[in-house]
């Protein structure tokens, strides 16, 4: 783990909340449809304890996320972005988020069942979101030049 700044969480940061509404929703768009998914993209509708629109819950999930990536990727990221946000989108917020502690806090079986649409539909979308979380964080750090 590379050392990282406030600037880098915050720029990690606003690159999981950009991710987030452009291609994790683009991406989820694109599958519900093809039929493969019946979610709804950019949904405002309230949900849990503080009745945040969903869209703006998962931006600030995405936001968190994006933090993560800061303090692994470090201040001066190098190498492929996008192959390795893609990597961290899988290992993070699919495997990790999307698997494993979202059904456990919600009381759910982990890895949506076994359901193989389901468990394809957040690899894609999350290995996006990972992979444009990473590009995007590469550009802010690099001083806005192509990572």
């Amino acid at each position: 783990m590379q050392g990282s700044s406030l600037k880098s969480i915050i720029l990690g940061f606003l690159a999981g909340v950009i991710a987030t509404l452009t291609v994790h929703e683009a991406l989820k768009c694109l599958l519900v449809d093809s039929g493969y998914l019946t979610a709804t993209p950019w949904d405002m509708t309230p949900m849990g304890p503080f009745d945040l629109p969903k869209l703006a819950s998962l931006a600030l999930w995405g936001g968190l996320w994006g933090s993560i990536l800061s303090l692994i990727f470090g201040n001066v990221p190098t190498g492929s972005m996008t192959l390795r946000g893609a990597l961290f989108g899988i290992i993070g917020p699919a495997l990790l988020g999307a698997f494993l502690w979202i059904p456990l806090i919600n009381g759910q079986a982990p890895f949506y069942d076994g359901e193989p649409t389901m468990i394809a539909a957040a690899l894609v979308i999350l290995t996006g979101f990972g992979a444009a979380t990473a590009w995007l964080y590469g550009f802010f750090t690099s001083g806005c030049r192509l990572p």
